[in-house]
């Protein structure tokens, strides 16, 4: 048997990993029951289009698990599923309803929804083959208060309440998948708020986002290359 040194065959295995798409390495995810399943297929999706532009919404059931504070790099396992949009579960308020159904991984099924101030979203997304030579972006259209997105684990910008959209073109190819995930923290204005509730006077209390995550529809948006103007802003003055 022939033998090869040791720098030469880590490189063989990296090439043949190389080949793998980036989805297959993040197969540790809950067995959906029977009756469920999460469709990814953008030809199936609800889309918006013109001659020049296109948008492609990708809400659903999306992978889904409880988050660090510190980023390190996108999470391999540990995987369960939510529905996008939808706030996170746990919300605890006597004016809210309980509306989502969580399908949690083994190993934080018995955590306190309520608790969670940071999340991980994951799927897979279709660059269309009509895209070529188009800036594509991610655009989320209410989003409970920050999020950075990555395309194959690459960091690719960050979104801050309410909305917000990022340029995802330089890591997709047209005609071809990628795993697209996103970090999302429920980011409160304050530390403490001050509550009346009390009849006996104002009591301080921990800040918390009530409805956290993805809580509006996101969609992948195909736009010209050209160059543009962009974040336009019109103050109005009743004086002026």
């Amino acid at each position: 048997m022939k033998k090869y040194p040791y720098s030469l065959t880590l490189l063989l295995i990296f090439i043949i990993l190389s080949t793998f798409p980036s989805s297959c390495f993040a197969l540790s995810a809950v067995k959906l029951p029977p009756n469920v399943k999460a469709i990814w297929d953008i030809r199936k999706a609800y889309r918006e289009k013109t001659p020049t532009r296109e948008r492609i919404c990708i809400n659903g059931l999306w992978r889904w698990q409880p988050a660090k504070r510190t980023i390190s790099k996108v999470p391999t396992d540990s995987w369960g599923y939510l529905k996008v949009p939808g706030p996170w579960p746990g919300t605890r308020h006597w004016m809210h309803r309980e509306s989502q159904t969580v399908y949690p991984h083994s190993v934080w099924k018995s955590k306190d929804m309520s608790t969670i101030e940071m999340a991980w979203y994951q799927r897979e997304i279709e660059i269309p083959k009509g895209w070529a030579h188009r800036r594509i972006f991610v655009y989320a259209e209410y989003l409970n208060s920050y999020a950075q997105i990555y395309v194959d684990g690459s960091n690719m910008g960050e979104i801050f309440f309410p909305w917000g959209k990022v340029d995802i073109t330089s890591a997709c190819r047209p005609g071809s998948t990628h795993l697209l995930s996103i970090y999302i923290a429920a980011l409160p204005l304050n530390k403490d708020i001050v509550s009346y509730a009390a009849a006996d006077g104002a009591t301080r209390r921990k800040a918390r986002v009530q409805r956290r995550g993805l809580c509006g529809d996101v969609f992948l948006i195909g736009t010209p290359p050209e160059s543009r103007i962009d974040g336009v802003k019109v103050d109005t003055s009743v004086r002026e």
